[in-house]
């Protein structure tokens, strides 16, 4: 009971690195900061990678070859529609636009504060 609590807590974390160094490959490679396409993209395509991680390395422990194949097989599926969702939430705008105000999000030219 102890090791399998262990290799579970294991799993989770490895798997929350692991999805974060290949949203972090993607920026490096794309040369740009994962964050532009929004907080909804990012989380969704963290939560899918890591949950598709997870059950990568839980079907290497569990028992029976078909039932480790078709846990890799759910997993595979997951992080596509992880990948889908991050698209979809990438091309939406996070706060919806007015005509008399421009759309705030991610993108922001400045950041300091104009106290006058």
């Amino acid at each position: 009971m102890h090791f399998s609590v262990l290799k579970l807590v294991g799993i989770a974390v490895l798997s929350a690195v692991f999805a974060a160094a290949l949203i972090f490959r993607d920026a490096l490679r794309k040369g740009e900061d994962p964050s532009d396409d929004g907080p909804r993209a990012l989380i969704a395509q963290f939560f899918g990678l890591w949950i598709g991680f997870n059950l990568f390395g839980w079907s290497f422990i569990v028992d029976g070859k078909t039932a480790s194949w078709t846990i890799r097989g759910i997993a595979v599926v997951v992080m596509l529609a992880s990948i889908w969702v991050s698209t979809y939430f990438a091309e939406t705008t996070e706060v919806p636009e007015t005509p008399d105000k421009e759309p705030t999000g991610f993108k922001s030219d400045s950041t300091d504060l104009h106290l006058e």
